[in-house]
């Protein structure tokens, strides 16, 4: 087993008296000229976005079913992966962990029934041909009875261009029925897309069917 115009013009106010001048400008004060901007508040509301932005597409109608469909195909080649541990597949090594977090503030989805997973992926290039291997995989949550749901990212600290022996991380976040929640197992089907593939390649067939699929068991 192996995703307004223009403001309106204000009214003018009636013209008063000149109000008398002010004090010169002089030089700012130290204190003012050593204040350095507020860098902690961006900062926070980057995170806060990122949650934000995670309850808006978790909050999709599809999630109000859970089910989403019956998944795998015939042909696929499942490969199952110990509890805990990795596999190196198509030179590039694959881990998952698996962990629970706190429903975002005001999200629908905080009912006992149901349980948000927090899934950590990590994936490391183990030669040159493994680093070009960039694209995304298909992930898909299962439970026993090969219903699946969808995962929504939440991090991905990979860059554009992967590092041999480099591990990066992308964590993923999805709504499970809590009955299911300590049953269901990560699907990952590897992408055999290459970066160094030139332009005009990229939109011919390739021997590659895609049907290998790693499932990392709890």
């Amino acid at each position: 087993m192996p995703s307004a115009g223009p403001l309106p013009r204000r009214s003018p106010h009636p013209a008063g008296p000149p109000e008398p001048p002010g004090p010169p400008a002089g030089p700012p004060t130290e204190e003012a000229a050593a204040e350095p901007p507020p860098k902690r508040p961006r900062l926070l509301l980057q995170g806060v976005g990122a949650i934000v932005a995670l309850a808006v597409a978790i909050g999709a109608p599809t999630y109000d079913r859970y089910l989403l469909f019956q998944s795998g195909q015939p042909t696929d080649r499942v490969h199952a992966v110990t509890a805990g541990q990795g596999i190196t597949f198509e030179h590039v090594t694959w881990k998952v962990s698996y962990g629970t977090m706190t429903p975002p503030a005001g999200t629908r989805h905080n009912t006992p029934d149901k349980q948000w997973l927090k899934i950590a992926i990590t994936r490391t290039a183990e030669d040159k041909d493994g680093a070009q291997l960039t694209g995304q995989p298909e992930v898909l949550l299962k439970d026993r009875a090969g219903r699946a749901w969808q995962l929504e990212t939440l991090e991905d600290t990979a860059p554009s261009d992967h590092l041999v022996g480099e591990s990066y991380v992308t964590t993923k976040v999805a709504v499970v029925p809590s009955a299911v929640a300590k049953e269901v197992e990560l699907e990952l089907r590897p992408s055999s897309y290459r970066a160094d593939t030139p332009t005009e390649d990229l939109m011919k067939p390739t021997a590659d069917d895609d049907n290998d699929v790693l499932r990392f068991r709890r």
